[in-house]
Parts: structure tokens; sequence; C-alpha cells
């Protein structure tokens, strides 16, 4: 299903950013998220608009929980609440629980929406990591 989504956001990059490519840690982190084991379909056009801001930076955090990763990720990171887009996935243990996925990414959205208004993109996924030591690791692309 996700076949080639690797190698059209290697396009698409390199159509709109070429530079990208010497900033491993982003573009390596953005091919992920296209990559095969997303287990929300990824979308190009986030990728797109995300490229569009030109400054971006990654954050990552872990924790026992979703709710954890995205109070440690605020906490660390209040510049987070004023991003002008965000690309993000979470890695999980196998078996983990959707719904508490979602409340997670509804007290990230909550503290996302109460200083900004028409931000883009805001998009994310998971990956399951039979080998993560943690419940949770949230990796965000963000740009300001």
């Amino acid at each position: 299903m996700y076949s080639d989504k690797i190698s059209k956001a290697q396009d698409l990059i390199a159509e709109i950013w070429p530079g990208l490519t010497e900033n491993r840690p982003i573009y390596e982190t953005i091919l992920h998220i296209y990559s095969d084991g997303a287990l929300i379909e990824t979308n190009l056009a986030d990728l797109k608009e995300l490229l569009a801001h030109k400054t971006l930076k990654i954050h990552k955090t872990n924790g026992k929980t979703f709710k954890e990763c995205v109070n440690n990720l605020l906490d660390s990171f209040p510049e987070l609440t004023s991003a002008k887009g965000i690309l993000r996935y979470y890695e999980v243990a196998p078996n983990f629980d959707w719904q508490e996925c979602e409340k997670a990414e509804i007290i990230l959205g909550d503290a996302l929406t109460k200083g900004i208004y028409g931000w883009e993109p805001d998009f994310w996924t998971l990956f399951e990591n039979k080998d993560l030591e943690t419940a949770c690791r949230l990796t965000m692309i963000i740009a300001n």
C-alpha cells in the first residue's frame, strides 16, 4: 500500500527543498514517516505543506503512556504550541491501546489550537516496534 511513498517523498523534497537532504536527522525522519509499516496512511500533501515553511526542527520524547509522551514534549518544548505545522509519529509496542493514543492526540490538539489560527499541516501516524523499551516514543518535525 505504501511501497513507493518514500521515493515520492524524496522526489518532492528534491523539487521543493533540495538542500534538506544535507540535514540528515530531518530528512531521515521524513522518510521514516513515509515508510512501509505506517499504521495510518500518510499523504504527500502534508509533506508539501510542511516543506513550504523552510524552518524545521525535530523534537523527540518517550514515556510510559501516550499521554506522558505528549505532556513531556509540551513541557520540554513550550515553543511547540506556536508551530506553523507538525508531522509526527509514535513508535509503540505491539497491542497498544488506540483509544489512549487518540486521547493523547486530543491533549496535543487542545494545546496547539490555543494560540494558533489556521496552521497546517497536522499529521500523525504510528509504527509498531517490538524492541521498544518504553511504551511510547514520539518524534515530531515542527515547522516554525
